[in-house]
């Protein structure tokens, strides 16, 4: 099967359709991302504040496809985490720069 490649590209607020897809350094910001049962390839992207909607169906007795389901919950737990870091730098940071001194500049008084 081909898959449709997307090389570099961001997606805002979209509902993108994985299966049968390939993704390269793609990143996807508050998307709702369909993964159904046909092959498809993440590679090298970032997901900010995505849902995810899994249609898969898990056969008894075959571990790839538990597998496959483990990786991609794998993949999204990091992506979170990565996320979840990046909040709290950019709040330690915000908050460092809010607690400088701020200079009196009432009038002498003798």
């Amino acid at each position: 099967m081909l898959l449709t490649k997307h090389d570099g590209v961001t997606f805002r607020n979209q509902t993108v359709y994985i299966s049968g897809q390939a993704f390269i350094r793609c990143h996807f910001d508050a998307c709702t991302l369909v993964l159904r049962e046909t092959i498809y390839h993440l590679e090298g992207c970032t997901f900010a504040r995505c849902n995810w909607h899994v249609d898969r169906v898990l056969m008894w007795g075959n571990p790839a496809s538990i597998a496959e389901v483990k990786a991609l919950v794998s993949l999204i737990e990091s992506a979170q985490k990565a996320q979840e870091g990046e909040v709290q730098a950019l709040d330690a940071d915000r908050s460092s720069q809010g607690s400088a001194a701020v200079p009196d500049e009432s009038p002498a008084r003798d």
